[in-house]
């Protein structure tokens, strides 16, 4: 592709008057900043939908931050591209810095790139619909501890496998349609899980406490610290058994070898999950659950 540009734009400077030239040079520039427009208002359009989703919680603060720095990478892109047309645009109102410009390379190299991006803009408008999808649909489930854990542990035994299987199953569902639907691009899944705890004291000198003592690496841990620690150690026991299950449905996957997955887990301990809820109680099984984001982004750093 760049050498196709390179050749296009050595043609349209080397086969025709100065005049015609400066023309050709100043129409590249044009395309350019209009694309940079129309495109830095689709970026727009798809933070205001993050910015809604974080409001409502569907997306947390790891996946939240993500998107922001992809959208902030493609407007330094934009921006870059931008700074050249004008540069030309500029260039060309005066025939003599066009010349020495021309004769020293240096506009022909910004020229190739511009051409370059004008060329690339359909793939970027494939990556602008999969972000807009991916922000769009983004979306949270709810597990409660019940459903997994057993009283004062935090290792999933093997008896809620089945149980595990049938709740992880549409989420890894939901990322393959949409991995599937752009395949052809690179991308990455995220996958995120965040624990909470309430306030049931952990009871002292349990095996329970006695794990959390030895990891925590102290001999009176407060209780807040405890709780932070299991909803972590919880939320890590999660992810460990979303890789399984996820293991054993890699066939759902289109190109599945060119899909890279990051996890994250994290726990928040006793705070509150929602802020919508204002009855929240010390001992409350409404406290004691996992959130589970999950989206497909565009892996920038192959684009």
């Amino acid at each position: 592709m760049k050498f196709c540009s390179f050749i296009l734009a050595f043609l349209i400077l080397t086969s025709c008057g100065m005049q015609k030239r400066m023309t050709a040079a100043r129409a590249t520039s044009e395309k350019t900043q209009k694309m940079v427009h129309e495109e830095s208002v689709k970026l727009d359009s798809i933070k205001k939908i993050l910015d809604v989703k974080a409001a409502d919680r569907a997306v947390d603060s790891v996946l939240n931050r993500d998107v922001l720095n992809i959208l902030e990478k493609l407007g330094s892109r934009l921006n870059s591209a931008q700074q050249l047309a004008l540069i030309m645009d500029m260039a060309t109102r005066n025939k003599a810095a066009f010349r020495k410009g021309i004769s020293s390379a240096d506009l022909l190299k910004k020229l190739i790139i511009l051409d370059s991006f004008n060329t690339a803009q359909k793939r970027r408008e494939v990556v602008y619909r999969m972000l807009t999808e991916s922000v769009s649909t983004a979306k949270y489930q709810l597990f409660h501890y019940a459903a997994f854990f057993d009283p004062g542990v935090y290792r999933i035994p093997e008896s809620a496998i089945k149980s595990i299987r049938s709740h992880f199953t549409p989420i890894i569902d939901s990322i393959s349609r949409i991995s599937n639907k752009y395949a052809g691009i690179p991308r990455e899944a995220r996958i995120v899980f965040v624990g909470y705890s309430d306030s049931t004291p952990i009871v002292k000198n349990g095996q329970l406490y006695k794990e959390l003592v030895r990891i925590l690496d102290t001999n009176e841990p407060g209780q807040r610290q405890m709780n932070q620690l299991l909803s972590d150690l919880r939320a890590k026991e999660m992810v460990r058994n979303m890789k399984m299950v996820l293991n054993d449905n890699t066939g759902k996957f289109k190109n599945f070898n060119t899909l890279k997955i990051g996890y994250v887990a994290y726990g928040k301990g006793e705070e509150y999950p929602s802020p919508r809820i204002d009855d929240y109680k010390p001992t409350d099984e409404r406290r004691r659950i996992v959130l589970s984001y999950w989206t497909v982004l565009p892996d920038l750093d192959d684009l």
